[in-house]
């Protein structure tokens, strides 16, 4: 059972599957890639704890075991707090990172007014420091304690913001991947793996700044250098500094963040069971009767 997530696989109401842009919300956990040291997630179930997503970390060969708080996560588990958040383990197991794709975090989704309706071209300072922009990428000790914490502030540059847009409890700010963007009917068993890719041995995470498929139309009358904007990032997710350029080591190499069959929407991603090891083993569609 190692290979498979016991994190969560979130059963949602009919009306959440049938929304036009949320999908069903999760924190997935995640393992080294040897499958010694495993990280899961557990929701509090309480929309009203500031810290309702809990961690345990577990080395699988000595029995160690950690517990302790993952910050900055929303409540996750309905339409206006939806969550698609995704838990990494390096090797060695000392730390793990997690990434938060395209969600509010815990500090609200009602940012400050902008003097300027619709495109954000200017945006201000109290606007890029809202706390629902915040704590993209957190890393943690195997014990709990934040060695780094990345917001939004900390990742675009001034113009970028103009691509960011939301919609109820999904934040758009990211370009997706082509080769995962929904299509005939099929689309990425889990939100999150349109917007990134991550390394064999998970320890570079990459993602590309620029307009998703939502905010294209909006930019559309704003010129080549915009709509054709991308900017291509590299973190680490041992410390969280940036990296340069992208790593030329093998296992180093971000690659497609799952193996496995595209879902389709509805019961099929509503019953998905994710790999702790998605970038080698798929997940499957489990009913839920057998969870």
């Amino acid at each position: 059972m190692r290979t498979f997530a016991v994190s969560l696989a979130l059963l949602l109401a009919p009306a959440f599957a049938s929304a036009g842009h949320t999908r069903p919300g999760y924190v997935d956990g995640g393992q080294s890639a040897d499958g010694r040291f495993v990280v899961t997630a557990q929701s509090a179930n309480d929309p009203k704890a500031k810290d309702n997503w809990k961690f345990t970390w577990k080395d699988t060969k000595t029995g160690e075991t950690h517990t302790g708080s993952l910050i900055g996560l929303p409540f996750g588990l309905d339409h206006f707090k939806v969550t698609y958040s995704h838990i990494f383990v390096p090797p060695g197991g000392e730390t793990f990172a997690l990434w938060q794709t395209a969600s509010w975090a815990h500090g609200g989704s009602q940012p400050p007014k902008l003097p300027e309706p619709g495109l954000i071209r200017n945006s201000t300072e109290e606007f890029r420091k809202y706390p629902g922009f915040n704590d993209r990428i957190v890393i943690y000790k195997k014990t709990g304690e934040v060695l780094k914490r990345i917001g939004m502030n900390d990742i675009l540059k001034p113009n970028e913001w103009i691509y960011l847009n939301w919609v109820q409890g999904n934040l758009y700010w990211l370009c997706e991947y082509s080769d995962v963007l929904p299509k005939n009917g099929g689309e990425p068993p889990r939100c999150g793996y349109r917007y990134y890719r991550v390394s064999p041995d998970y320890t570079v995470l990459e993602f590309t700044v620029g307009p998703s498929a939502d905010a294209l139309h909006k930019v559309k009358d704003e010129g080549a250098d915009v709509v054709n904007y991308r900017r291509p990032v590299y973190v680490s997710l041992t410390d969280g500094h940036f990296l340069d350029k992208k790593p030329t080591e093998k296992d180093k190499i971000p690659v497609r963040p799952f193996v496995g069959a595209l879902s389709k929407r509805g019961e099929d991603m509503k019953n998905y069971v994710p790999s702790l090891d998605p970038v080698r083993v798929a997940g499957k569609v489990v009913p839920a009767i057998l969870k």
